[in-house]
């Protein structure tokens, strides 16, 4: 009886939740999907099922160039804050502990600051009219202002500045829980700090910055406006291609296969990261 007792109270507090679960997330990702399968008619999604947006998407060589631009410049992005946020993360660490949760803070700082707030301000910085190009003419090192935005130059500049802090953070976790006397042996069996970043410090941190730059790569992968902004609409990246489907095109169905494409790609990412997580887990188990 108590046995029965438990089951029914575990399934009342279950069911809402899943109740809920189905009806914001499952129900309205179903009607997306669905209707990534129908041709639109002058704006309107049709009534005829095809495959002709995934079709024209797997086939053509203008969304394989977007696909590529758009991956390698998350790669990049990935690539650039780990190898920037490695040695603040490890200054972070090593730093007095008095001193930690400032330079803590200061690293989350930006991100209680609004992404287009930040973006602008990487205008203000790369425009034409902008403090570097400012610079640069009273120097006398150019004759004109250098376009540094409308491009993917000023795309991957702010989009690194952005994502950096997931980068940092994830990486100092791993680096926290590294056994300072392990180091230390290291340094006294005559490891050089080359020699001891390639054998220690790198396999230790392993799931730290596996994370890091898969999160790093999911959110360039889905960022939308610091490429609108830095990059604009002539560069060829996937949010902005979903963005003019669906907002000057009014081609939504091919819209949602891009955003499907996107997903199954970010899916990936993470099935990759949960692998190798599990793998480093075991091996320094």
């Amino acid at each position: 009886m108590k046995s029965t007792r438990n089951v029914a109270l575990t399934l009342l507090l279950i069911v809402p939740a899943i109740l809920l679960l189905v009806g914001v997330l499952v129900v309205p990702l179903t009607e997306i999907v669905g209707a990534s399968f129908y041709r639109a008619n002058m704006g309107i999604i049709g009534d005829e099922f095809s495959f002709d947006n995934y079709r024209q998407i797997l086939t053509s060589l203008l969304y394989w160039e977007i696909f590529l631009k758009t991956i390698g410049s998350a790669l990049l992005v990935t690539f650039l804050c780990a190898i920037f946020g490695y040695p603040i993360a490890a200054h972070l660490v090593r730093a007095p502990a008095r001193y930690q949760p400032i330079l803590f803070f200061l690293v989350a700082a930006p991100l209680l600051v609004n992404t287009v707030v930040r973006t602008y301000g990487w205008l203000l910085i790369l425009g034409q009219v902008g403090v570097v190009n400012v610079v640069l003419r009273q120097l006398g090192l150019t004759d004109g202002p250098l376009r540094l935005t409308s491009n993917y130059f000023g795309m991957i500049i702010g989009s690194v500045q952005v994502f950096m802090p997931f980068m940092i953070l994830s990486i100092a976790t791993s680096m926290r829980g590294i056994d300072r006397h392990v180091l230390q042996a290291a340094d006294i069996l005559g490891a050089t700090p080359a020699h001891r970043l390639r054998t220690i410090e790198l396999p230790l941190i392993a799931p730290g910055l596996i994370a890091g730059a898969v999160l790093v790569f999911g959110l360039m992968l889905g960022a939308f406006v610091t490429p609108l902004m830095l990059g604009g609409t002539a560069i060829k990246y996937l949010s902005v291609s979903v963005y003019m489907d669906s907002m000057v095109t009014f081609n939504l169905p091919r819209a949602i296969a891009l955003s499907m494409v996107l997903l199954f790609v970010v899916s990936l990412a993470y099935t990759i990261q949960a692998a190798l997580t599990k793998k480093y887990s075991q091996v320094h188990a």
